[in-house]
This record gives C-alpha cells, sequence and structure tokens, in this order.
C-alpha cells in the first residue's frame, strides 16, 4: 500500500465547524495534501453536522449533545443505572451500521477517528468499537484505526467515579484492544494513555507507544504576507482587510453599543476572546481586564470604551457559564458606575464560513482575529485547562497579540518556543499584565515587534508541515510493521 493511495475516512461529531477538533482535523487534511501528496479526493468524512463539503456524510447518532449523549453524561456517574445499558448498546449498534455502511461504500483504508476517548463522544466510540472488534474478531486486518486524543475522561474529574454500565463500556474509549494508533496533542496524555493500554495490551504496550503513537502538537499556518512589514512604522501590521468585514462590527451590535455611550470605534479598544464559552477559558478574568484597562486609560487621561467580544458559541459544556459571565459583568457595572466597559458575545452572527442567510451577514470564526488586529486590539487567552492552544496560535497567525494565563501543556510545552505573550501564572489580572496590555494597545512599534516576533516563531516551531512528519511514520508502521 502506497502512502498517498490511502483513502482516509475521519470521524467526529462536527466537521469544518468552529470548535477547535474541527480546526485540527482541517489542518491535518491540508498538511497530508500538501507534504504526503494524498489526493484531496481520497479523503471521506463521517458526522453529526458538517459545513458543506466534498465526500461528507451525515448522520445524527454522532451528535455529541443528543439526548442519548446527554442522558449518558448525566447519569456517568450515577448509581442508578435503569435503562442506561440499552440506551447505549442500542445507540452503538445503529452507530456501527452506519459506520460499517460508508466504510464499505468509500472503500475507506484508514479510520482516523476523533475524540473517542471523550464521553462527549460516547456513542461513537462504542459504535466504532463494536465494528473494529467485529472484524478483528473475525481476523480482518483492514481498516485500520488510528484515534486522535484531544480529550478524554481521565483528564476531567466529573468523570472520576463511573457507575458499572459505563464502566462496562470504557474499554471503547477510544479502545485500546483496537486500535492501530494514536495521535496524541500534548506529552502529559501518553502517560494517561499507558495507563488505558496497560489494561488490555500491557504485552504490547512498549512496542506500540514506540512504532504508533506520535503527540502532534496544534499547528497553524500563516495566509498573509508579513515579512517585508517594517515593525518600527506608525501604522500597525496586520492581514489586509476586504470589504465583506467591514460591517462586522456594527453586525455583533458593538458601534451601536458604542456610540450611545458617547464614543466611536476610534475611541474604542477591543479584547478578543476567540474561545468558546465554557467554564475552563476564564472568561471572567477577559471581562476584569476590561475594567482595569479602562481604569489604566483615563489615569493616563484617555477616555476610552473598552469591549470584550467573545467570538465562540456557547452551550456545549456547561449552560450556566454564559449566565455567570453577565452576572459577573453586572456586577463590576455596578461596582464602577461611570464604566463604559462593553461585553459582546459574537455567536449569533459568526459560523465557520462565510454566508448570507435571510439577508442577515454570517462572519468566519477564523477571520475574526484578522478584523480585531485591524482595529488594533488585543487577544486574551485565560484558560486554565487546555489540550494545547489551537485558539492561541490562531490569533497569533494573524498579527492578534494575546495576553494569557500560563496553563499546564502551556508551560511544559509552548514556553519553550519563545513566545512573547505577557502572562498570569494563576490567580487573578494582576498590575504587570495590565500594562503590558496597555502598552500592546499604545505602543505601535513594540506592538508590531512583538507581533512579528510571534509570526517568526510560529513559521519556524509550528508549521502545519510537523503534522505530516508526525503522522508518515507511524501510519506507514500500521501497514508495514507487525507489533
Amino acid at each position: 500500500m502506497k502512502l498517498n493511495e490511502l483513502r482516509i475516512g475521519i470521524i467526529h461529531s462536527l466537521i469544518g465547524k468552529n470548535d477547535g477538533v474541527s480546526i485540527v482535523i482541517d489542518q491535518t487534511v491540508e498538511a497530508m495534501v500538501k507534504h504526503l501528496d494524498i489526493n484531496l479526493g481520497n479523503f471521506f468524512f463521517l458526522a453529526a453536522h458538517s459545513s458543506p463539503r466534498f465526500n461528507a456524510q451525515t448522520n445524527d447518532v454522532f451528535w455529541h449533545k443528543s439526548e442519548a449523549h446527554k442522558h449518558i453524561l448525566l447519569n456517568f456517574n450515577n448509581p442508578d443505572t435503569e435503562g442506561l445499558d440499552e440506551l447505549i448498546h442500542e445507540n452503538a449498534l445503529y452507530a456501527k451500521q452506519v459506520i460499517q455502511e460508508w466504510v464499505d461504500e468509500n472503500d475507506i483504508d484508514l479510520i482516523i477517528a476523533h475524540n473517542t476517548s471523550h464521553p462527549y463522544n460516547f456513542i461513537t466510540a462504542v459504535g466504532l468499537g463494536y465494528y473494529i472488534e467485529e472484524l478483528r474478531n473475525e481476523d480482518i486486518i483492514w481498516p485500520k484505526l488510528m484515534v486522535w486524543w484531544h480529550d478524554s475522561y481521565f483528564e476531567r474529574d466529573i468523570f472520576s467515579n463511573p457507575n458499572p454500565v459505563i464502566k462496562k463500556y470504557l474499554k471503547y474509549l477510544p479502545g485500546s484492544t483496537y486500535v492501530n494508533g494514536i495521535a496524541f496533542i500534548n506529552k502529559q496524555q501518553i502517560e494517561l494513555g499507558k495507563k488505558v493500554f496497560q489494561q488490555d495490551n500491557s504485552a504490547i504496550m512498549e512496542k506500540f507507544f514506540k512504532l504508533r503513537t506520535t503527540v502532534v502538537p496544534n499547528t497553524t499556518e500563516i495566509p498573509w504576507e508579513w515579512e517585508h512589514l517594517d515593525p518600527e512604522s506608525e501604522t500597525i501590521i496586520c492581514p489586509p482587510q476586504d470589504n465583506y468585514n467591514n460591517d462586522f462590527m456594527k453586525d455583533i451590535g458593538l458601534v451601536q453599543q458604542v456610540e450611545s455611550r458617547g464614543f466611536t470605534m476610534d475611541d474604542t479598544v477591543i479584547l478578543l476572546q476567540h474561545t468558546r464559552v465554557v467554564p475552563r477559558k476564564k472568561i471572567e478574568l477577559a471581562i476584569d481586564l476590561a475594567f482595569e484597562l479602562e481604569k489604566k486609560f483615563k489615569k493616563n487621561n484617555k477616555n476610552k470604551c473598552v469591549a470584550v467580544i467573545v467570538s465562540g458559541h456557547s452551550g456545549d459544556e456547561q449552560n450556566q457559564y454564559l449566565n455567570n459571565l453577565y452576572v459577573h459583568y453586572s456586577e463590576l457595572c455596578k461596582a464602577n458606575p461611570d464604566s463604559n466597559v462593553v461585553l459582546i458575545f459574537g455567536e449569533h452572527n459568526i459560523l465557520s464560513h462565510r454566508d448570507i442567510i435571510v439577508d442577515k451577514k454570517f462572519y468566519n470564526f477564523a477571520e475574526i482575529p484578522s478584523i480585531i488586529a485591524a482595529y488594533g486590539g488585543i487577544g486574551t487567552y485565560f484558560s486554565n485547562v487546555e489540550g494545547f492552544g489551537n485558539n492561541l496560535l490562531e490569533m497569533m497567525s494573524f498579527a492578534l497579540p494575546a495576553v494569557i494565563n500560563k496553563y499546564e501543556v502551556y508551560k511544559a510545552e509552548i514556553e519553550q518556543y519563545g513566545f512573547d505573550l505577557p502572562a498570569i501564572d494563576g490567580g487573578g489580572v494582576t498590575d504587570e499584565l495590565v500594562d503590558s496590555a496597555y502598552r500592546l494597545l499604545t505602543d505601535i512599534p513594540y506592538r508590531n515587534n512583538v507581533v512579528k516576533h510571534n509570526l517568526k516563531v510560529l513559521k519556524e516551531k509550528l508549521d502545519h508541515k510537523i503534522i505530516a512528519d508526525k503522522l508518515e511514520p507511524i501510519i506507514k508502521s500500521m501497514y508495514m510493521r507487525d507489533l
């Protein structure tokens, strides 16, 4: 089997959307097409929902927010398991049938399943496990299966006490008995993977982890010309803008909010929280920073409106968090009655692609950092937990400097690259961070030098070619070497 002739099937709940996994999937396809010479027509997608694309098939059984998945998550630790076994088994059998028909119809050689180590994709993982288990019991070794370990129940305290029914199915998350390869997104996950693998494959574990696993960090490419730009200029370095995005600030409601306070957009400072609305992103700290920056500007006799724009969607994990952020913002407004801080959630105007639906314009999630960079804003990224940092890299690749919290994976695996990212290390917003953010917003040559430095590091250390370089040896091992 020649590598560039492989027919590759990719499974996830979402394909081509705004979530981090969808972004990684598209980056992976791009890298394999460009650097491994695999034809784009050799990729096939199976998901619950997909943006319009060639070779994509959808079925609601893979939807991570289905009623079945909601029930599984709600009862993951619940000792009362009545009806749970039947619910999982029946849905998984159907998922297995869909996967089997998809593989047969498209002659798939390699399945790459994303996040099947996570309970949010429980039915997908079990259905896929049923399918591969049945094949291997019949001594059928095709197709091969590689899983992409973005997250897992081992990494979340809320999944630490599974009930007996859940435990029965955990061997399929991600399915260590039958998996032919694993791509992790950080080094810390390797030890977790070994614990899972040792339960069923301890005899060959050492060899498997040497030949069939790899760590593929989040990567990015810089899709605009930047190297020739002069960082000492008073002109902000940012990607070229086009007419489509001209109305973004108006359409998300920011212009109206700003003008109602007696300001113009020229008097407005923008902070972009380029993530989903989930608790581990610590968006409350971005709101705190906005209020502190407003005070800093006033102290320096500059009256500014400060806006926090959140570009990602809400509702994925804990719906209450969105309400909590509104409460937090309202409390700060009451404590600072003369403040002009604006909080905007842009999810109702942002999709994974540009679109116009019944006269309403939707903006591309990936382009939002570029828009904010053109306005001279900065990014915020105060997560306390991340698998790696896809949205952080995305902001930097579009010339948006960011302030961050040094989460564990950042300290272990990203900090070494030498990005210039003002940071806190746990805790709340500090005076030092406020000063650094203020300088990025007001000292344009300094900002430009930070932007160019980060772009150089991205190009040298985290280009998409890394994905191909990491995947090629383990895929070859799957087809050419026994364990």
